[in-house]
């Protein structure tokens, strides 16, 4: 994965590698590229990207939202001057050193993805 302006592999590289670990184990997923960020897709459906700024769920489902927010500090996906507030980021710097506890949200967010 190369370095964007909105991802720097030295400083998220160890959450991407933690996020794919997980994630590319469930079927229909695929790693892709959002925004120069590494992203994973479910059947083709966007349902996380890894950025410098953090992990964003970008399918996370209302209840969840609040479950996520009420677990880790949370924040809107910002890239650059553009601002997602549909998807919810668990800052870097605030994810845990493994994703154990990121995979129920990670698994809503790819459900979603997937209309389950």
């Amino acid at each position: 994965m190369t370095n964007s302006a909105y991802y720097d592999e030295e400083l998220a590289g160890e959450l991407r590698s933690a996020v794919a670990g997980v994630v590319t184990e469930w079927p229909g997923v695929a790693e892709t590229e959002t925004f120069g960020c590494p992203s994973f897709t479910a059947d083709g459906t966007l349902f996380a990207v890894v950025a410098t700024q953090g992990l964003a769920l970008t399918q996370l489902p209302d209840d969840e939202k609040k479950a996520f927010a009420e677990a880790y500090p949370t924040e809107s996906f910002a890239p650059g001057e553009r601002r997602v507030d549909s998807w919810v980021v668990v800052p870097r710097d605030a994810a845990p050193d493994d994703v154990d506890g990121l995979v129920s949200f990670l698994r809503a967010s790819y459900e979603s993805a997937r209309g389950e």
